[in-house]
């Protein structure tokens, strides 16, 4: 609920990341050990392999629709992939979010929808050339397997944290025992959210800045193939759901009154957002009225330390387990919605929520 940026926590960590973008570019194209150029299971190897392949009938009846005109248009792609030393498919690799869009653009200046999927915005379809970029070229099931992967999202502070969407739900990334001397290993406890939809979009299949480190429940409870895009939704590493919603409490518990009822109201800051409705984060955060109401009621019950001896015992016992500070909102269960909270009932901030 806060960009992966912030909860980095270090002043250059916009540059980090275009490192570590370029390190996951390098790793999907391996050079080989002697001589020039590249591996055979490189990106750009395989964009070559298949580029030449659109030639042949048997590439046409499999993944053309036995249709010439097609696989020139698929020959087309390959080979706009390919110019300038690879140089577009670097920038589809690598980018940020705020430039997929002109990359999908230019993308389907070449191609056509259909020749990616098939079906409807509830039930959409690869085509066996959908697939073939998706498990084949960009291999997103490889790269998730691999020890590359876990090792990257261990990078970006994704051990014992929670889920960028919700703040919900845990996620963890855990070493493995061993009792060999191998290279230490790593278990992902975790979903990667392809924020473009790698049904729709399997060119951005393995594209760095498109795979959010989330929970199940968002990735395939609710966000499934729902086209996002970062006009319509929040992109963790482009900007902050903290800074677009907030959790509300009724006015009277201003008053002292029981908390009664909580919902997370959009604000003014980006008016066709859709995030809060596509995750069903109103209703998911029903589960967790109790954990509010107990904070309210606790906060009520110990306030007249405020400004007594104990007003640092008061704090102590407020703040467990609750970022004060919102760089650390990933690190703690349902804290935007504690800090929210607290920010409504602690008029004279003395808890310090920063």
């Amino acid at each position: 609920m806060i960009k992966i940026q912030e909860h980095l926590d270090r002043v250059d960590a916009n540059a980090f990341l275009d490192a570590l973008a370029q390190k996951h570019w390098e790793e999907l194209n391996k050079k080989l050990v002697i001589g020039k150029g590249y591996r055979q299971n490189s990106l750009i190897e395989k964009c070559k392999k298949y580029r030449q392949e659109t030639k042949l009938k048997s590439y046409q009846l499999k993944y053309a629709g036995n249709s010439a005109v097609t696989a020139q248009r698929q020959k087309k792609f390959f080979a706009f992939l390919l110019a300038s030393k690879a140089k577009e498919l670097k920038r589809l690799v690598t980018s940020r979010p705020t430039d997929f869009a002109a990359i999908k653009s230019d993308i389907f200046n070449i191609l056509q929808p259909n020749d990616l999927f098939t079906g409807t915005p509830d039930n959409y379809s690869q085509t066996p050339f959908g697939s073939l970029l998706s498990d084949t070229i960009f291999n997103y099931t490889a790269f998730r397997g691999s020890d590359f992967c876990k090792e990257l999202f261990k990078t970006l502070g994704f051990e014992s944290t929670t889920c960028p969407y919700c703040n919900d739900n845990k996620l963890n990334i855990v070493k493995l025992k061993s009792n060999s001397s191998a290279a230490t290993k790593y278990k992902a406890y975790l979903d990667l959210d392809h924020f473009y939809p790698k049904s729709l979009n399997p060119f951005f299949a393995v594209t760095f800045f498109n795979l959010i480190p989330t929970c199940h429940d968002c990735n395939s409870g609710d966000k499934g193939d729902k086209p996002f895009s970062i006009e319509t939704h929040i992109h963790p590493y482009h900007e902050a759901f903290d800074d677009n919603y907030k959790f509300k409490i009724s006015l009277t518990v201003l008053l002292g009154d029981p908390l009664d009822s909580i919902e997370i109201q959009k604000l003014a800051t980006k008016p066709l957002d859709v995030t809060l409705n596509d995750l069903n984060l109103n209703a998911r955060y029903t589960n967790s009225f109790e954990t509010a109401k107990k904070l309210v009621d606790l906060f009520w019950k110990n306030k007249k330390h405020i400004g007594t001896e104990f007003e640092n015992d008061f704090k102590e016992l407020l703040l467990k387990d609750i970022a004060i500070e919102r760089k650390n909102i990933l690190k703690h269960q349902r804290a935007k919605m504690c800090r929210d909270i607290l920010i409504q009932i602690d008029i004279a901030n003395v808890l310090g929520i920063i």
